[in-house]
Protein backbone atom coordinates (compact mmCIF):
# COMPACT_ATOMS: atom_id res chain seq x y z
CA UNK A 1 0.00 0.00 0.00
CA UNK A 2 2.91 2.03 0.88
CA UNK A 3 4.61 1.55 -2.83
CA UNK A 4 0.84 3.17 -4.30
CA UNK A 5 1.21 6.19 -2.20
CA UNK A 6 4.86 7.16 -3.99
CA UNK A 7 4.05 5.33 -7.12
CA UNK A 8 0.92 7.27 -8.35
CA UNK A 9 2.20 10.97 -8.00
CA UNK A 10 5.46 10.21 -9.87
CA UNK A 11 2.73 8.73 -12.11
CA UNK A 12 0.77 12.12 -12.75
CA UNK A 13 4.13 14.17 -12.37
CA UNK A 14 5.52 12.10 -15.66
CA UNK A 15 1.95 12.03 -17.53
CA UNK A 16 2.26 15.88 -16.83
CA UNK A 17 5.81 16.51 -18.28
CA UNK A 18 4.91 14.57 -21.15
CA UNK A 19 1.94 16.61 -22.07
CA UNK A 20 3.83 19.64 -22.55
CA UNK A 21 6.14 18.15 -24.70
CA UNK A 22 9.57 18.71 -25.40
CA UNK A 23 10.88 22.45 -25.82
CA UNK A 24 11.44 23.17 -29.66
CA UNK A 25 15.09 22.95 -31.22
CA UNK A 26 16.52 25.49 -33.26
CA UNK A 27 16.52 24.55 -36.22
CA UNK A 28 13.18 22.00 -36.20
CA UNK A 29 10.05 23.71 -38.10
CA UNK A 30 7.51 24.62 -35.24
CA UNK A 31 4.47 22.62 -35.52
CA UNK A 32 1.18 23.93 -36.96
CA UNK A 33 -0.78 25.91 -34.40
CA UNK A 34 -4.34 23.82 -34.01
CA UNK A 35 -7.21 26.46 -34.71
CA UNK A 36 -9.66 26.06 -31.52
CA UNK A 37 -13.16 25.56 -31.94
CA UNK A 38 -15.53 27.90 -30.73
CA UNK A 39 -17.74 27.25 -27.83
CA UNK A 40 -21.05 26.16 -28.77
CA UNK A 41 -23.85 29.08 -27.61
CA UNK A 42 -26.81 29.19 -26.45
CA UNK A 43 -28.58 29.78 -30.21
CA UNK A 44 -25.72 27.23 -31.93
CA UNK A 45 -26.16 23.26 -32.67
CA UNK A 46 -28.92 22.51 -29.83
CA UNK A 47 -32.58 22.13 -30.36
CA UNK A 48 -34.04 23.11 -26.72
CA UNK A 49 -37.68 21.19 -27.74
CA UNK A 50 -34.64 18.14 -28.11
CA UNK A 51 -33.89 18.00 -24.78
CA UNK A 52 -37.52 18.38 -23.02
CA UNK A 53 -38.76 16.43 -25.63
CA UNK A 54 -40.58 13.24 -24.53
CA UNK A 55 -39.76 9.57 -25.79
CA UNK A 56 -41.93 6.58 -25.15
CA UNK A 57 -41.05 3.60 -23.93
CA UNK A 58 -42.64 0.32 -25.04
CA UNK A 59 -43.62 -1.54 -21.76
CA UNK A 60 -42.28 -5.42 -22.24
CA UNK A 61 -43.62 -7.37 -20.02
CA UNK A 62 -42.07 -10.70 -18.64
CA UNK A 63 -43.08 -13.84 -16.26
CA UNK A 64 -40.32 -12.56 -13.98
CA UNK A 65 -40.55 -11.35 -10.34
CA UNK A 66 -38.07 -8.65 -9.37
CA UNK A 67 -34.98 -11.06 -7.36
CA UNK A 68 -34.77 -8.03 -5.28
CA UNK A 69 -38.16 -7.77 -3.91
CA UNK A 70 -39.31 -9.54 -1.10
CA UNK A 71 -42.57 -11.91 -1.98
CA UNK A 72 -45.46 -10.18 -1.31
CA UNK A 73 -48.78 -11.46 0.65
CA UNK A 74 -50.78 -11.60 -2.83
CA UNK A 75 -47.86 -14.36 -4.12
CA UNK A 76 -48.23 -16.32 -0.86
CA UNK A 77 -52.15 -16.71 -0.37
CA UNK A 78 -52.02 -19.76 -2.44
CA UNK A 79 -48.98 -21.61 -1.42
CA UNK A 80 -50.57 -22.88 1.74
CA UNK A 81 -51.74 -22.57 5.40
CA UNK A 82 -49.63 -20.66 8.41
CA UNK A 83 -48.67 -22.39 11.48
CA UNK A 84 -50.49 -19.87 13.84
CA UNK A 85 -53.74 -20.28 11.88
CA UNK A 86 -53.75 -24.40 12.43
CA UNK A 87 -56.02 -25.65 15.45
CA UNK A 88 -55.50 -29.18 16.58
CA UNK A 89 -58.36 -31.07 17.40
CA UNK A 90 -57.00 -34.57 18.20
CA UNK A 91 -54.36 -37.51 16.53
CA UNK A 92 -55.71 -40.92 14.60
CA UNK A 93 -53.53 -43.84 14.36
CA UNK A 94 -54.37 -45.56 10.69
CA UNK A 95 -52.25 -48.38 9.65
CA UNK A 96 -50.12 -47.98 12.21
CA UNK A 97 -49.21 -44.37 10.84
CA UNK A 98 -49.94 -41.00 13.63
CA UNK A 99 -51.78 -38.76 11.89
CA UNK A 100 -52.78 -35.02 13.38
CA UNK A 101 -56.59 -33.65 13.03
CA UNK A 102 -56.19 -30.23 12.33
CA UNK A 103 -58.75 -27.10 11.09
CA UNK A 104 -57.53 -24.58 8.73
CA UNK A 105 -58.20 -20.75 8.99
CA UNK A 106 -61.12 -21.74 6.52
CA UNK A 107 -62.74 -24.23 9.06
CA UNK A 108 -61.60 -27.55 6.85
CA UNK A 109 -60.53 -30.50 8.32
CA UNK A 110 -57.82 -32.47 7.72
CA UNK A 111 -55.78 -35.15 9.18
CA UNK A 112 -52.06 -34.35 8.25
CA UNK A 113 -48.98 -37.21 8.81
CA UNK A 114 -45.67 -35.92 10.44
CA UNK A 115 -43.38 -34.11 8.25
CA UNK A 116 -46.40 -32.04 6.43
CA UNK A 117 -44.84 -28.83 5.39
CA UNK A 118 -47.10 -25.52 5.76
CA UNK A 119 -46.29 -22.31 3.96
CA UNK A 120 -44.41 -20.49 7.24
CA UNK A 121 -43.36 -24.18 8.86
CA UNK A 122 -43.56 -28.10 9.33
CA UNK A 123 -45.21 -30.97 11.17
CA UNK A 124 -42.55 -32.38 13.65
CA UNK A 125 -44.37 -34.50 16.20
CA UNK A 126 -47.63 -36.10 17.55
CA UNK A 127 -48.12 -37.28 20.69
CA UNK A 128 -51.09 -38.07 23.21
CA UNK A 129 -51.77 -34.05 24.01
CA UNK A 130 -49.72 -32.12 21.69
CA UNK A 131 -48.83 -32.04 18.22
CA UNK A 132 -45.57 -30.02 17.69
CA UNK A 133 -44.28 -27.38 14.78
CA UNK A 134 -41.39 -25.68 13.79
CA UNK A 135 -41.89 -22.41 12.75
CA UNK A 136 -39.45 -20.15 10.51
CA UNK A 137 -40.08 -16.61 8.84
CA UNK A 138 -42.78 -17.10 5.79
CA UNK A 139 -40.86 -14.35 3.85
CA UNK A 140 -37.85 -16.26 4.16
CA UNK A 141 -36.09 -19.28 2.70
CA UNK A 142 -34.09 -19.73 5.32
CA UNK A 143 -35.46 -23.54 7.49
CA UNK A 144 -32.58 -23.88 9.91
CA UNK A 145 -33.67 -20.91 11.96
CA UNK A 146 -36.90 -21.79 13.54
CA UNK A 147 -39.18 -21.75 16.54
CA UNK A 148 -41.12 -24.57 18.49
CA UNK A 149 -44.44 -24.34 18.58
CA UNK A 150 -46.78 -26.91 20.85
CA UNK A 151 -50.18 -26.89 20.20
CA UNK A 152 -52.49 -28.67 22.13
CA UNK A 153 -55.73 -30.64 21.51
CA UNK A 154 -58.87 -28.42 21.76
CA UNK A 155 -62.39 -29.61 22.22
CA UNK A 156 -65.08 -29.17 19.76
CA UNK A 157 -66.79 -26.62 20.16
CA UNK A 158 -70.36 -26.88 21.32
CA UNK A 159 -69.62 -30.16 23.71
CA UNK A 160 -69.26 -30.59 27.29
Amino acid sequence: MARIAYILPALALGLQLFAQGTPAKEGAKPHAESVATPALSANQGINPDELIAVRATPYRPTLQRDPFSAPTDAEQTNKGDLVDDIGVKGMVVSNGKVLAVVTDARGNVRSLPIGYRFRDGELVAINDKSVTFHQWDASSTNTKIFRTVVKTFKREEGKR
